[in-house]
């Protein structure tokens, strides 16, 4: 529930309140039904307009209030949560960044050795991606950048995190995702990659990319950035022996 809606409630449930208390003081000495009667038949009808009025006051003021304190709330909160994904995300392409990578990265990991569920990467490379920029321009290099992220995003599966992990190079966190599983993702990736052709100056501009992948089944005794790290080396591999393909590591079987 939103602040504003709760503090507004509460400002109304204080009006509410407001009237009952004094009855409630009275109620708790040890003459109750005297003091209580001889309020109403006193105080209350000879000052009513002035209770009428106090509790008209009281019904405007706490809920508003409340609902003025819970606005500026949930302001507060919204700009926080804004500028906490602004840190996480990065600007040209919209996915997450190097520290959202870590960060989530962690919390996923945690989960594969609690749960015994597979883990699994994708670290990936635009091939002569220098060269584009070279050729191209920078402009139409952070095009291409954009256009890979979005087939990222296309690509991978619902709760799966996908970063730029710094220049051309991109990362994809694979939650309960097994060997074969993220092979399937990773060729997706690289066909729709494959069939993305750009235009510059009239020109066509094709893609692909190179893509390195690892499995964790959670008994290897790795943390999350050693997988970082073989899924950097499946990556080398890949550009290695030519390029626009994936390479991919298994943990279990111990062999690529």
């Amino acid at each position: 529930m939103k602040k504003v809606l709760l503090y507004t409630l509460i400002g109304l449930l204080l009006t509410l309140w407001s009237p009952f208390s004094t009855l409630l003081l009275l109620g708790i000495s040890p003459h109750a039904s005297e003091e209580i009667g001889g309020y109403i038949d006193g105080a209350l009808k000879n000052h009513l307009r002035f209770f009428v009025i106090s509790l008209a006051a009281a019904g405007l003021f706490f809920p508003i209030f409340g609902f003025f304190l819970g606005r500026r709330t949930d302001l507060l909160t919204g700009k926080n949560k804004s500028l906490n994904e602004e840190v996480l995300t990065d600007p040209l392409t919209g996915l997450g960044n190097h520290r959202f990578l870590h960060e989530k990265f962690q919390i996923e990991f945690r989960k594969h050795q609690n749960n015994g569920l597979p883990i699994s990467c994708l670290m990936m490379d635009l091939d002569h991606f220098k060269q584009i920029n070279d050729d191209c321009g920078h402009p139409f290099g952070d095009h291409v950048l954009e256009c890979f992220a979005q087939v990222l995003k296309t690509s991978v599966r619902a709760g799966d995190l996908a970063c730029r992990y710094g220049g051309e190079e991109f990362f994809v966190v694979l939650p309960n995702c097994n060997q074969e599983e993220v092979r399937t993702v990773g060729e997706r990736i690289r066909r729709e990659t494959e069939s993305c052709v750009l235009s510059h100056s009239d020109k066509p501009v094709k893609l692909t990319v190179s893509l390195g992948a690892v499995t964790s089944y959670g008994n290897e005794g790795l943390n999350y950035q050693q997988l970082i790290d073989l899924s950097d080396r499946s990556l080398y591999d890949a550009k290695e022996k030519g390029r626009n393909q994936m390479i991919q590591t298994s943990l279990r079987m111990g062999k690529k």
